[in-house]
């Protein structure tokens, strides 16, 4: 009996260990309800010990096909009684009407690799132009389109009540229209045609591209601490270059969108492809995880980027010296 009572204990004792060195995850929103385009907070706490090398994931860009994440706020760390808790706060939004199911999705990595879920939610669009009527029987909610406006009669009366303010208006068009008819007759007859003015030849992006970014860079943005700002106008300015370069959408796409649409085109330009993929991925850190940069990556950016535009730009063509030979030698 005693034998067996210790191995029950040891077993009690073993899971009671590996249960503690589980985290405590928990996922709730302000609301379950928004409008169309409009934003959410999305709350995440972890609690583990505190001897746990567990790390909180950080979430991206979407939380599905069809709610997005539009900024997240630093994680506040607090420990007590040998508890780690960590918390923290996304902004989510939706831009189409309808009941959207979250799944549980990744929110713990521990050491072995291994990751923990957070439950998933339902979040409702809806649309603003909508109205709610409630059934006096059922107490059922339903979404109904909003009434059309009443059309009243019109009245012959309404209107002899406000002839003395429609003549004037009248009297007003009719200045106008004679003053602007004099105006133009005067400029006529006292004023030569002028010459048409030659349009400046459109400079190139290429250019533009690395004339800006030479700018950023002797600004000096991120030697005051301002890295949200300093990788806003890199990035910037490099998705105006890809969008007149290769006539892709980029001023309106997210980082991994311009990734997939030029993957096909820096297929050849592997280098190329991985600055770019590294300056949109340490931006999106800046901007939107309060990501401070080390002095070496901040200039080390603008670096990439300058190298980007100058390997991508159109190189001109060398005309073929055995083809100018040949020509040279039937004349």
């Amino acid at each position: 009996m005693k034998v067996l009572f210790k191995i029950l204990f040891l077993l009690v004792l073993g899971i009671g260990t590996t249960t503690a060195q589980q985290a405590v995850v928990s996922a709730r929103l302000d609301s379950m309800t928004i409008f169309i385009g409009g934003q959410v907070g999305l709350n995440i706490d972890v609690s583990l010990p505190e001897t746990s090398d567990a790390q909180m994931i950080q979430l991206k860009d979407s939380l599905s096909k069809d709610v997005e994440i539009v900024e997240s706020l630093k994680i506040d760390t607090v420990v007590q009684n040998g508890i780690r808790k960590l918390s923290q706060r996304y902004l989510i939004t939706s831009f189409d009407t309808g009941l959207f199911y979250v799944p549980p999705f990744d929110i713990v990595r521990y050491a072995d690799g291994t990751t923990q879920k957070a439950d998933g939610f339902a979040l409702q669009v809806l649309n603003p132009f909508q109205s709610i009527e409630i059934d006096e029987q059922t107490g059922v909610a339903h979404i109904t389109d909003i009434r059309e406006p009443y059309d009243a009669p019109f009245l012959l009366s309404e209107l002899l009540d406000y002839w003395p303010w429609g003549v004037g208006v009248l009297l007003l068009i009719g200045a106008i229209i004679l003053g602007r008819y004099l105006y133009r007759r005067y400029r006529q007859n006292h004023t030569d045609t002028p010459k048409p003015k030659k349009e400046a030849p459109k400079e190139p992006c290429h250019i533009t591209a690395l004339r800006k970014l030479e700018q950023i860079k002797e600004e000096g943005l991120w030697k005051r601490n301002m890295f949200k700002e300093y990788f806003s106008e890199i990035t910037d300015t490099l998705r105006q270059y890809i969008s007149a370069r290769y006539d892709v959408r980029a001023m309106e796409s997210t980082s991994n969108e311009i990734k997939e649409s030029l993957k096909d085109v820096l297929r050849d330009a592997p280098k190329s492809q991985k600055q770019l993929d590294e300056i949109l991925d340490l931006a999106d850190l800046v901007k939107f995880a309060k990501y401070e940069p080390l002095p070496d990556e901040n200039d080390m950016t603008i670096k990439r980027a300058i190298d980007f535009v100058n390997d991508t730009t159109p190189k001109p063509e060398v005309p073929d010296d055995n083809n100018s030979k040949k020509e040279n030698n039937n004349e």
